[in-house]
């Protein structure tokens, strides 16, 4: 009965976490460059025995239970012509590089703009990095960047900008990335586009009402596990 009430709440909180991906994907929806997040999960058999399954809901489980993953959803957003020569899509695979204090951060929104400084940044004002983690200086009128992510400043190349692939890619907040460099990315750079988000509002909304439904039954699950526990002790008492 006990081991009932467990699993449901597992199911429950796998739910809630299914939510909450949900609705970071929906806030985000209109953010430019911005990867949707999954969530996927299934119940886990018997761990009683197992080595530690850090997936699991409660990492101590001895019973079943269920246990989710997130992962982010890297397929091509819609690419959207603005004629901005700031602006820079990528088509195809890869990640752009940006500095955030002392850390360097990747991001696939491209809507670029010179600072006072003469300084390539992203609108959040972080620095946009070459192929060497430098940042790339605008002094000139002309700016053209080509599908190799050559920069050009009235004729001449400047700098290119850096463009990887990443593993172990996790959200870092809005459209920025962390991840482990997995060498240069193929994607072509396409200037004066941007990149949508790749967020598909009505599907987001039918998996939110799906994991409500979800959620909900659970939560009448455990709650018919307690009033049979209550039963139960009453019973024993009465005997």
């Amino acid at each position: 009965m006990y081991k009932g009430i467990y699993i449901s709440m597992t199911g429950m909180a796998m739910r809630e976490n299914e939510l909450s991906a949900v609705s970071n994907n929906l806030a985000n929806m209109n953010t430019t460059g911005y990867k949707r997040q999954s969530f996927a999960s299934r119940l886990y058999p018997l761990l009683s025995g197992k080595p530690f399954e850090s997936r699991a809901i409660y990492h101590e489980a001895r019973n079943q239970t269920f246990f989710g993953t997130q992962y982010i959803d890297t397929s091509q957003g819609v690419l959207r012509k603005t004629g901005n020569p700031f602006d820079v899509a990528i088509q195809g695979e890869g990640f752009f590089a940006v500095q955030k204090g002392q850390r360097i951060f990747y991001s696939r929104e491209g809507s670029f703009t010179r600072d006072n400084e003469n300084f390539l940044v992203t609108q959040a004002g972080l620095r946009v990095l070459d192929e060497n983690n430098n940042a790339i200086v605008i002094e000139g009128d002309k700016i053209e960047i080509g599908q190799d992510g050559n920069v050009y400043v009235d004729g001449n190349v400047v700098a290119k900008l850096k463009l990887v692939n990443l593993q172990n890619l996790r959200h870092a907040g809005l459209s920025l990335y962390e991840g482990t460099e997995a060498g240069q990315a193929t994607g072509q750079i396409l200037q004066g586009w941007i990149e949508s988000s790749n967020v598909n509002p009505m599907n987001e909304m039918v998996q939110m009402i799906q994991a409500i439904r979800n959620f909900e039954f659970a939560q009448r699950v455990t709650a018919n596990f307690d009033q049979l526990a209550q039963r139960a002790v009453s019973e024993i008492a009465r005997v």
